[in-house]
């Protein structure tokens, strides 16, 4: 009893990680950009190309956010994603970063391909 007990734990933990591979969706994968790599392309003059997009409250937006950023609070997000414009790269902006990450992934899925996620949010580019 003990034996098909564990045999069906193993079977049932080796199908779910199947599973969830295989469910991953690599076209929706949300490019992550660090923040001394965003640092150095902001000192070199980022392009007209580039939208920085932070997804936090105002109230924290307003504490401090990168030089630049559009307030965009995800509370707003699924309303005013359509004001971005597909052909530029986005840059999305939040407390942590898996914010961001979903963020972009919804992007995606709605034909935006230039899409990348602060590595760690605002939490990584105060350090």
């Amino acid at each position: 009893m003990r034996r098909l007990f564990f045999s069906v734990v193993l079977i049932s933990i080796f199908a779910l990680t199947i599973v969830g591979c295989a469910n991953k969706n690599t076209g929706n994968q949300v490019q992550p950009i660090s923040a001394l790599e965003l640092k150095n392309q902001l000192d070199s003059g980022i392009d007209n190309n580039t939208v920085i997009v932070d997804l936090r409250e105002p109230n924290l937006y307003n504490k401090g956010h990168i030089p630049g950023a559009v307030l965009m609070p995800l509370a707003d997000f699924d309303k005013q994603y359509t004001l971005l414009d597909k052909n530029k790269r986005i840059i999305l902006v939040c407390h942590t970063g898996p914010m961001g990450d979903a963020s972009g992934q919804f992007l995606k899925t709605k034909g935006y391909e230039q899409v990348l996620n602060l590595d760690g949010g605002m939490r990584n580019w105060d350090k």
